[in-house]
């Protein structure tokens, strides 16, 4: 907590002294955010259902602001934060025990040779799934969201997928080839080591990447997590359709799991607007453990106007052995 004070504090005086520097100099600040709001029905597989006001059914909602001062040789130093809010709660963050910036919080500089970030930080595995699958960053109805993050440790990976104290660099894209690497350091009470890595190829029609990530947490006490996961991501415009695939295998040496996690979707413009199917399907396998789940959705967005859309989105959800569930959802989302 100390940490992520300081890293506030820090932050906010570089984003004063940027704005006022700003008179002489060539500074922008530039707002931005996305407002997704929805009601619907809300059941994951084995769990009740609820109908309620939902913020991120179709992306997730945040507000952030970016301050860069542009210098010679196109070196130039910025920071950005963000924090991701629960409009129908009036609350920020994706639950109580968010940070204060919960979304991304750091200083950059960016350069001919590159981008280099520290602070609170997207992973790169993250980044790659929404990529490629047919709902983007829906954390509420995306099966490649769902499977690879927010199933529980048995099947997902472990952790969140922004990390405190870390650094990254982005490479410049060479031939449409864009290198990622990163790495963070655990808290105090959580020792470890965070690291991740991903080759974005982006040509034309046609875009993969291959993704890397190493958790290893230990806090003295309980056995360490010691995780490794790797993901193949593809997509492809046909002009009718574009279509996606995603491949995630995940080994958790500490708990002695795998996990395998394939999704494929698609993306099919229908009258004014468009079409987004996907389905995923994971597998969890170990001595005490063989989990399946399969998740299917659909949603379809209507462009309202160049900054709103309108939607409406369902998924099936099932776990074996445990009750079905159905989700569904009417929304808006607006970018600003």
């Amino acid at each position: 907590m100390n940490n992520m004070r300081w890293s506030v504090k820090a932050l906010s005086w570089l984003l004063l002294s940027g704005l006022a520097g700003g008179v002489h100099a060539q500074t922008e600040v530039t707002a931005t955010g996305v407002l997704d709001f929805s009601y619907g029905r809300f059941e994951p597989s084995g769990l009740y259902r609820e109908f309620r006001f939902n913020h991120n059914s179709l992306s997730a909602t945040f507000v952030g602001l970016t301050a860069k001062h542009g210098l010679d040789d196109g070196w130039t130093p910025g920071i950005t934060l963000e924090t991701f809010i629960r409009p129908q709660e009036f609350k920020t963050g994706r639950r109580d025990n968010d940070p204060l910036l919960s979304r991304n919080a750091f200083a950059f500089l960016n350069s001919n040779y590159g981008t280099l970030r520290i602070g609170r930080l997207q992973t790169t595995l993250f980044d790659t799934t929404t990529r490629f699958n047919a709902l983007g960053n829906s954390a509420a109805f995306s099966p490649a969201i769902r499977h690879v993050f927010t199933s529980g440790n048995i099947e997902s990976v472990q952790g969140d997928f922004y990390w405190n104290r870390g650094v990254s660099y982005t490479s410049p894209s060479l031939e449409g080839v864009t290198t990622n690497l990163m790495y963070a350091k655990g808290r105090h009470e959580q020792r470890g080591d965070y690291s991740g890595a991903s080759v974005v190829l982006s040509r034309g029609l046609f875009a993969a990447a291959v993704s890397a990530q190493n958790v290893y947490v230990y806090d003295g006490i309980n056995d360490p997590t010691r995780e490794a996961t790797w993901q193949l991501g593809a997509t492809y415009n046909f002009g009718i359709a574009r279509v996606f695939g995603l491949h995630t295998r995940i080994r958790d040496t500490g708990l002695d799991v795998n996990s395998k996690l394939s999704s494929a979707g698609v993306s099919i413009p229908v009258g004014p607007g468009s079409l987004l199917m996907q389905m995923g399907v994971a597998h969890a396998i170990g001595p005490a453990v063989d989990r399946k789940h399969t998740s299917s959705a659909a949603a379809y967005l209507y462009p309202y106007t160049s900054q709103t859309d309108l939607y409406v989105i369902a998924m099936d959800d099932r776990v074996r052995g445990q009750t079905r569930g159905l989700s569904q959802a009417l929304g808006l989302r607006m970018k600003f």
